[in-house]
């Protein structure tokens, strides 16, 4: 079997060049229960964000994924336009000698002094049409989405890698369970005799009502139901290991169950070794969920 799953954490960066055009775009994703998008756009390509957030459902199935784009003109061209209000400038040199005359002082204006005053140059972003930007934004994000599978991949895989044997280590311990497990009729039985022993000395006991009761303790202790189920969730785990597609929520409920059989058979166990068994699941369980909550 090779592990094929995909990790919800990655980062993937594209930058495609075109009619004059640079558009760069960077993705980072994190674990999340759903699909979660957040975009940090230029004003201009606002109207791109459904059609972007669209292209990310189509290839990703959970994650909290920020897009981040930006937008830069090459060569000469400036995205701002700059206007000189020629009349306003003429006025304001007009009003300045009718003062300077008025007060017989010096009214000459230098360009400078003129562009510096309110209104007379100003300054705007030219209109863009995003349509026409569009396709290199949408080639830019399919490029990105790659590169941040191919991470996410790469992470999944190393992800299954390291379930797959700690998935084994829960097998090995289950089966050692089941071993000790086996032994236990015997060891009650023993234990029973001794404690009646104990308890009325060298007075007869019916040995059949003796094993009895030491069957009856057997069977509030027996826990080959929980190894029975154990066994089929490893099974279960290891077949969805193989699988692809996201497979993160049904890797979680199948942990989930396991600590369920492992939590019964630590309250069911009339047995220290077993009961020292049981906290090695509990750990093993527990970093398997840690490891699960990242898959998508």
């Amino acid at each position: 079997m090779s592990p094929t799953c995909h990790s919800m954490t990655g980062y993937g960066r594209a930058v495609v060049e075109s009619e004059g055009l640079r558009v760069t775009i960077e993705l980072r994703s994190v674990n999340h229960r759903f699909l979660d998008t957040s975009f940090k756009l230029p004003r201009a390509w606002m109207a791109l964000e459904q059609e972007l957030a669209g292209m990310i459902r189509a290839r990703l199935g959970r994650g909290r994924v920020e897009v981040f784009a930006r937008r830069q003109l090459l060569g000469d061209e400036s995205g701002v336009e700059v206007h000189i209000d020629s009349a306003l400038a003429r006025s304001i040199c007009e009003a300045a000698g009718e003062l300077a005359e008025e007060l017989r002082v010096d009214g000459s204006l230098g360009v400078r002094e003129l562009l510096g005053m309110s209104g007379v140059l100003t300054s705007r972003e030219r209109p863009i049409d995003a349509s026409t930007e569009a396709p290199h934004v949408s080639a830019a994000m399919e490029q990105a989405l790659d590169a941040l599978l191919l991470m996410r991949r790469a992470e999944g895989q190393r992800l299954a890698e390291d379930l797959l044997e700690r998935i084994g280590n829960v097998a090995d311990t289950t089966e050692l369970i089941a071993t000790e497990a086996a032994a236990l009729p015997d060891e009650i039985f023993a234990r029973v005799q001794r404690r009646v022993a104990e308890l009325l000395g060298q007075l007869e006991v019916d040995p059949q009502r003796l094993a009895q009761e030491a069957a009856l303790l057997a069977d509030k202790a027996g826990i080959d139901e929980e190894i029975i189920r154990l066994r089929a969730h490893v099974a279960a785990v290891r077949e969805q290991l193989g699988q692809e597609g996201p497979i993160g929520r049904r890797l979680e409920f199948l942990v989930q169950e396991m600590g369920r059989e492992t939590n019964t058979i630590g309250s069911k166990s009339a047995s220290s070794s077993i009961s020292g068994r049981v906290v090695d699941l509990k750990s093993e369980l527990e970093k398997i969920r840690e490891q699960v909550a990242n898959l998508e």
